[in-house]
């Protein structure tokens, strides 16, 4: 097959696999019912307007960025488009933005292969359409990523790529504050890479023995213009967080009596006094962090068992190979990184280092913080999975290649991998644990308000914070009533219907005991039971 017609080839493929994965997303982002953590967003902050959502922080929960934006897409009247509808256009951007980056830094089918083994990562396919920040995180990474790749590489790079890196980062920021774990290794990446082409270009000069005369080299200007972009990026992250930090902090000191500013209006307590409420807003926010702090006597091996265990959400029972990956495929980078430098090249060393740093640099922290985060803060460590393969995929089919000496056998290894890949993929994709239920009991609740035919309704009460939530989510009924007599739908969770149940559970406004059920026996008739509650209606 000729070259032009193997390019053709491969482009078809991959507009076959973007258009699959649109409508395979787009089945998703209807098909999953919305779990807590999408309802919590949903319920208080992007139902609310993207004015409510920038300034509001009342919980580490609220993924500020991520909700200012769906507050707008909300608009157009349809909850799950308001809810999902960013993760949606940002899973397919990611799609996009990995497929031009693979272009830029691998060759042939490569980057096509590169998708496919990114897109069947288990924590990217699980968080593709969430209502959470954690996809649109990604897409600032891989924007920041090419605009960096854009600054660091071309010759005379564009202003735009400089503006695109610093709200990119922001965003990221913005949106997740955990994103700090690829923001640092990037600009560390792209730091990096300058340094060591303005050194090397600082050896052409005549002067090259004064300090710092690498600094002077066309490398060593874009490098003090990057670290300028850096800090303006975190000097807007922070202006971002100080308006959420103002908005925190006067609510509180009005509120407080001790306070001087006691039963005084927002916004003139704001201008009255801007950086005492920032401070309490700032002190707040950082006295109720999302995760905390373990004690640090035997974290090591417990982070070791969480390393194993994230590995295992990356590919699924492939626990093992991934952590070789990881291993094995830095210390092959780093060996490639060092072979091309000594012939006097760079070529690839920005994609090696981000890849090499960012798999490095993130245990090195966590034994610092002595934190393990939740396994889905590191989704964007599907980036670094699939890059890391689809290089290592490639210079093993270049090897084989060489080796043969005809065109066709060396067509059939290339096309024998993505045979592989695509497999994978596909299998990957098809597994039962990667398309099942966000949250079995929201599903069972969304189930019995359908077999209730909710329209026909008018009073009702909600039993825990689940069905307050679906409640407006499905139907847009705000209902904070919980008074059980009146009401003429009533869903119980089948424990507030055991008396011996007495454990603690945070979602429930009701145990037995709360219940009346001489109501409920007059009143209401039982109409649909699944695995985990009981419908009653009038």
């Amino acid at each position: 097959m000729k070259s032009n017609e193997k390019s053709k080839a491969v482009t078809i493929a991959w507009y076959v696999l973007f258009a699959a994965m649109a409508i395979y997303y787009g089945w998703r982002l209807f098909a999953l019912t919305p779990w807590y953590d999408e309802l919590y967003t949903y319920y208080y902050f992007i139902s609310r307007g993207p004015v409510y959502a920038a300034i509001h922080w009342p919980l580490p929960n609220n993924h500020v960025g991520y909700s200012v934006l769906s507050a707008f897409l909300d608009f157009f009247g349809n909850s799950y488009i308001g809810l999902r509808g960013v993760s949606y256009l940002s899973a397919l951007a990611n799609m996009i933005l990995v497929y031009r980056l693979g272009g830029r830094y691998l060759k042939g089918q490569a980057p096509l292969n590169t998708v496919i083994l990114y897109v069947s990562v288990g924590l990217v396919n699980q968080m593709a359409v969430q209502g959470r920040g954690y996809t649109l995180g990604i897409t600032c990474c891989l924007l920041a990523w090419r605009s960096m790749a854009a600054v660091c590489e071309e010759e005379k790079p564009k202003k735009k790529y400089y503006l695109i890196y610093i709200l990119s980062l922001a965003l990221g920021l913005y949106t997740v504050s955990s994103n700090v774990y690829w923001v640092i290794p990037l600009c560390l990446a792209g730091g990096g890479f300058l340094l060591i082409r303005s050194l090397g270009e600082a050896a052409d000069f005549s002067e090259n023995r004064k300090p710092y005369i690498f600094l002077k080299t066309g490398s060593g200007k874009k490098l003090i213009r990057l670290i300028a972009a850096s800090l303006c990026a975190a000097f807007l992250t922070v202006i971002l967080y100080a308006s959420i930090w103002v908005s925190i902090g006067s609510n509180l000191l009005v509120k407080d009596a001790e306070s001087p500013w006691y039963g005084m209006g927002h916004i003139k307590m704001i201008l009255s006094a801007p950086f005492a409420a920032m401070s309490r807003g700032m002190e707040y926010m950082l006295a109720t962090p999302y995760i905390q702090s373990e004690e640090r006597a035997g974290f090591f091996g417990r982070l070791l068992a969480w390393l194993g265990t994230l590995a295992d959400y990356y590919y699924h029972s492939f626990s093992l190979p991934v952590i070789l990956v990881f291993a094995a495929g830095s210390v092959y980078l780093i060996f490639k990184a060092v072979r091309n430098l000594k012939k006097g090249s760079d070529r690839n060393l920005l994609l090696y280092l981000f890849l090499i740093i960012g798999i490095l640099l993130a245990p090195v922290i966590l034994l610092i913080q002595c934190k393990r985060p939740y396994y889905r803060v590191f989704t964007y460590g599907g980036i670094l999975l699939a890059f890391m393969l689809g290089v290592l995929l490639s210079d093993i089919a270049d090897f084989f290649s060489k080796k043969m000496k005809e065109d066709r056998k060396r067509e059939l290894i290339s096309g024998a991998v993505c045979i592989a890949v695509l497999a994978f993929g596909v299998k990957c994709l098809a597994s039962p644990g990667y398309n099942e239920q966000y949250g079995i009991r929201e599903h069972e609740i969304e189930l019995a308000f359908a077999a209730a035919e909710m329209e026909n309704y008018e009073n009702f009460c909600v039993t825990d914070c689940n069905q307050e939530y679906l409640l407006y989510f499905l139907y847009g009924i705000r209902c904070e009533n919980r008074e059980i007599e009146g009401a003429d739908v009533v869903l119980l969770d089948k424990r507030m219907c055991r008396p011996e149940f007495d454990e603690m559970v945070w979602e429930f406004y009701h145990y037995y005991d709360t219940i009346p059920w001489d109501y409920i026996e007059r009143n209401l008739t039982k109409v649909y039971g699944n695995n985990d509650y009981v419908l009653y209606v009038k």
